[in-house]
């Protein structure tokens, strides 16, 4: 069975919310910056079927790629082409792309190269990519020049911003 899969029936059958971070970032296998937790998984999958949601990335790239293939940011481009068919086939759209140049708010000890926004129909959409075996097959690309990332589900909420 695909990790993911073990990792979120893992945490169900702990009980684990992504407020576990430190029990869960200890599982072996697991790296907190660039795979999450189970917790953290178990409440996404918790709401599959939620949508639509924008996923707000950010990427750090290694100096060096992890397979000596260049730089960290080289072997994430090898991932973004051959991932692009992926997330299309899966209902995801990349709707932006930028360079974080600069931090004006926030700990400059996590400073981001790049950040990526990608709408999908729901949740589930995502899921279903983190399981498609061909995708898996490519993924390392990701690892190998990815130092850290984070990936935060965006929902609207106009009412937050005045309107109604």
């Amino acid at each position: 069975m695909f990790r993911f899969r073990w990792v979120v029936l893992f945490a169900a059958f702990l009980g684990l919310s992504a407020c576990d971070s430190e029990f869960a970032n200890k599982l072996p296998g697991m790296n907190p910056w660039l795979d999450g937790n189970p917790g953290q998984f178990l409440n996404f999958a918790s709401n599959a079927e939620k949508g639509p949601v924008v996923m707000l990335n950010l990427l750090k790239f290694r100096e060096a790629s992890l397979d000596g293939d260049g730089t960290g940011a080289e072997a994430y481009a090898r991932y973004g082409e051959l991932a692009g068919p992926f997330v299309g086939k899966h209902g995801g759209q990349l709707i932006w792309a930028g360079a974080a140049t600069e931090t004006l708010v926030g700990d400059i000890a996590y400073d981001w190269d790049v950040v990526l926004l990608v709408q999908w129909p729901a949740r589930q959409n995502l899921l279903d990519l983190a399981d498609d075996e061909d995708y898996k097959a490519i993924a390392h690309h990701r690892t190998n020049g990815l130092e850290r990332t984070m990936l935060i589900a965006l929902d609207q909420q106009a009412s937050l911003l005045g309107n109604n």
